[in-house]
């Protein structure tokens, strides 16, 4: 679960991003956050992957007070986080299949439990041709699965997508969503989706959270857009 009480942060500069937000996720839900630049969904996505902790008020997420943890720790508590960012941010010099490794690797996973996860987690993402090539070699779609399939590997119970269709053409945007749906039902995996699509809010109704200059707008617990 994903609990904000009395959530506030005012960064160095006075800029007030977030006024006493309070917000529940339950495990397994898949929530749209939207809301217009400036609004407080980079400064919300960056308490929660403990890149930024809250000037008041609380961040728990299963169970973790996220604000209070020592900076050494962070880097652990992340490994139940995966993040999505529509700038991809693969190795250029690495094949898929390296990309996704590279994951496991850096938290110390050995090799033969690192190629089993890898091939399940291509397989997933209907990538498994793929895995020999790099990613100049393919489409803006097929590089945003590789950069889902990499959050995914270790087994996140929480998945933060931050405008993951957003350099993607309709077609290609409405097959990424498909996927979370499927990552979401099969994973048993919480996503929170930053965006700023209004056709993909509408067409896959989801709970939608709303942000206006720091502050909680709108909360739409049946899907569609908040106005």
């Amino acid at each position: 679960m994903i609990y904000l009480e009395n959530v506030s942060k005012c960064y160095k500069n006075g800029v007030n991003a977030l006024d006493n937000i309070n917000l529940q996720i339950n495990d397994g839900e898949f929530v749209y956050i939207i809301g217009s630049t400036g609004s407080g969904k980079s400064t919300l996505i960056k308490l929660l992957d403990g890149e930024e902790i809250p000037t008041t008020g609380t961040v728990s997420v299963e169970g973790i007070d996220v604000g209070r943890l020592k900076h050494n720790k962070v880097p652990y508590y992340r490994r139940n986080i995966g993040v999505v960012f529509q700038d991809f941010r693969l190795l250029p010099e690495k094949t898929v299949f390296e990309n996704v490794a590279f994951a496991l690797e850096a938290i110390g996973k050995d090799k033969v439990e690192i190629r089993r996860r890898v091939r399940e987690v291509l397989e997933l993402v209907d990538l498994s041709d793929k895995a020999r090539s790099f990613p100049h070699e393919l489409s803006g779609g097929q590089q945003q699965r590789v950069v889902i399939a990499r959050a995914i590997a270790n087994r996140p119970k929480v998945l933060i997508a931050d405008e993951p269709t957003g350099n993607l053409d309709p077609k290609m945007s409405h097959d990424i969503l498909e996927l979370l749906e499927k990552i979401n039902r099969e994973q048993k995996t919480t996503i929170i989706m930053v965006t700023h699509d209004e056709n993909i809010v509408e067409k896959y109704k989801k709970r939608t959270i709303s942000l206006d200059h720091g502050n909680v707008s709108g909360d739409s617990l049946k899907g569609g857009y908040v106005r």
